[in-house]
């Protein structure tokens, strides 16, 4: 007799458990809407009541309301009309700062009294194009030697877009350069990277530096683009010897001329930069030892001055042959000769010979 009445109890229990949940509470499947972001305050989404199948005149009394699961409160419903509308804009980029998101949804409550029942909704909220690409750094210095082969790749910095899918990055141009092109990649994620080819090769000396501006475009209707600058500076190699002016200098030198004094100053000019533009001067083993003697060759300036006495008497004339040379680490250099003429200077007193004759 207890255990039927046990059982009774649980039966009825149950029952008025059952009745009890029936009563106040219904959940019905999720409801979806899809949105644009960036729509103006009180744009209407949907007729919420109406997708429900709620009478519009019992939403106040029923105190119908809507929460946000999660979010701020960016949609409310209009208990005179039933509409979900727009409370405060959606920026998507801000709801769901992920690029690896595919879909951005705002999560809501929809609860209404007596009885008590519960809705599901999903509002997502698609992406619009209102963001242009950006490169974090709006410019690029690149450093590449002018003897890099042709075909030589360098990676840029890629442009950034909040946006997704048909709306971010979608290529990059290159101003028009005859040594440099552009070749776009493809990530694994569909993201787009450029990397700069060169198809000329450099020469420091006809041109040092490069500007190009880099442009990326996304693909968006319309378009929007982003650009930043490239400053290409080519590094020097020692490819260029120095120079004379001339192969042969002819110079004119008085006997007696006081030591020290400026003979002529050679100027030889490199166009390489750095190191391997200082010219050094010196003379080459076809310079007799005593020419090299008599005249003082200054390594640094190329000046040429009067070491000993010269005499006309003596010699003549003196062949000097000059060696300038770069501090490149492979040096080059070049050669020119040097003929120095001496002018004859009344130095010498006449010498008398007095002879006698007797006569017979």
């Amino acid at each position: 007799m207890t255990q039927r009445a046990t059982c009774v109890v649980r039966l009825e229990f149950t029952l008025v458990f059952l009745c009890f949940l029936a009563t106040i509470m219904s959940v019905s499947s999720v409801t979806h809407y899809s949105v644009p972001e960036e729509m103006e305050d009180g744009s209407v989404v949907a007729n919420l009541a109406a997708d429900l199948g709620l009478e519009v005149k019992t939403l106040k009394t029923r105190k119908m309301r809507v929460d946000v699961v999660a979010n701020k409160k960016y949609l409310d419903i209009n208990k005179d009309t039933g509409e979900l509308f727009i409370a405060e804009r959606i920026d998507r980029e801000l709801l769901c700062p992920l690029k690896t998101t595919t879909y951005c949804f705002l999560k809501l409550d929809a609860t209404i009294e007596n009885p008590i029942r519960m809705f599901n909704i999903e509002v997502e909220i698609t992406d619009i194009n209102d963001n242009a690409p950006h490169f974090r750094r709006g410019t690029m210095h690149l450093d590449i030697s002018e003897s890099s082969p042709v075909g030589e790749r360098f990676s840029l910095n890629n442009a950034a877009d909040p946006d997704v899918g048909a709306n971010s990055v979608k290529d990059y141009y290159l101003s028009a350069s005859d040594h440099f092109a552009l070749e776009i990649q493809t990530g694994r994620d569909g993201s787009k990277f450029a990397d700069l080819v060169l198809q000329k090769a450099l020469d420091r000396e006809q041109q040092a530096v490069h500007n190009l501006i880099l442009t990326a475009v996304d693909g968006g209707v319309p378009t929007r683009t982003g650009t930043a600058s490239i400053i290409v500076r080519v590094l020097d190699v020692n490819d260029n010897a120095p120079s004379f002016d001339k192969d042969k200098y002819v110079v004119d030198v008085m006997e007696n001329s006081p030591i020290g004094s400026l003979v002529m100053k050679l100027n030889a000019t490199d166009l390489d930069e750095g190191s391997n533009s200082d010219v050094v001067y010196s003379y080459s083993l076809y310079t007799s030892e005593r020419t090299q003697e008599m005249f003082q060759l200054n390594p640094e300036n190329g000046e040429i001055r009067v070491k000993e006495m010269i005499n006309y008497e003596d010699l003549k004339l003196y062949e000097l042959e000059v060696i300038a040379s770069d501090k490149g680490h492979n040096s080059l250099s070049e050669q020119c000769r040097v003929t120095i003429q001496v002018t004859d200077m009344n130095d010498n007193h006449p010498e008398i010979s007095i002879k006698s004759f007797q006569s017979p």
